[in-house]
């Protein structure tokens, strides 16, 4: 009988066959009591475990017993406490809030209001509206602004004068001093809160029907 022969009448197994792992990763509670009562079962007549060793092996059970207990409370503690503010939120519905950012909404060809914080005079300030799709749409000129906050004047209309369709824009300040840098600019937004959504735990706002804002963000509820 030839080797080859000999080697195809023995059963094949495939390599990962022999490397699968073997019960579970982590032990809870039970295994730790199994193991400590297989341990007394099988240990030497003639030499007994140890009493202060069977009393530590009792004080880490009973320790991970209260740990174990503990964690649970928390979770449940927890997502109580996310259902309490998730609730709060509902309760926004219908009101005007302050957010920092620069996206405001248009509904009915009425657009939101929106500010805007120089960090220093400005010599040169620009204004630009964008949609959705980022599109430009309006161009203010503001001229020279002092330093501080000053309000959007924009009608929400395009540069053609018309009405612009509902949705969510943002809008961009260029601002420049007298040696043509750059100036800081901070944005915030006051819309009404017409939604709430949540989504793995996140809360959001919906303003103005159009825009989202994170919770994070509300600095004031007017």
């Amino acid at each position: 009988m030839s080797v080859s022969s000999v080697n195809s009448a023995l059963p094949q197994y495939e390599e990962e066959s022999l490397f699968q792992p073997v019960g579970k990763k982590e032990l809870d509670q039970y295994d730790f009591m199994n193991l400590l009562i297989t341990q007394l079962q099988y240990q030497d007549p003639m030499k007994p475990m140890d009493t202060y060793e069977m009393a530590s092996q009792l004080s880490q059970f009973s320790n991970m017993q209260a740990t174990l207990k503990m964690s649970d409370n928390m979770e449940k503690l927890l997502d109580y406490q996310t259902s309490q503010n998730n609730l709060q939120l509902l309760t926004l519905l219908d009101n005007q809030v302050q957010v920092i950012g620069n996206s405001l909404g248009v509904n009915e060809g009425e657009a939101g209001s929106g500010e805007f914080t120089l960090a220093e005079d400005a010599d040169t300030c620009v204004v630009e509206v964008y949609d959705a799709g980022g599109h430009l749409m309006q161009m203010i000129d503001a001229g020279a602004l002092s330093s501080g906050t000053h309000p959007l004047e924009w009608d929400g209309k395009d540069a053609l004068g018309e009405t612009v369709a509902d949705g969510a824009y943002t809008y961009q300040v260029k601002a420049y001093d007298a040696l043509g840098q750059g100036i800081e600019v901070d944005y915030r937004v006051t819309g009404k809160v017409t939604g709430v959504t949540f989504d793995n735990g996140t809360a959001q706002l919906k303003l103005d029907k159009h825009v989202a804002a994170d919770v994070g963000s509300v600095v004031s509820v007017l």
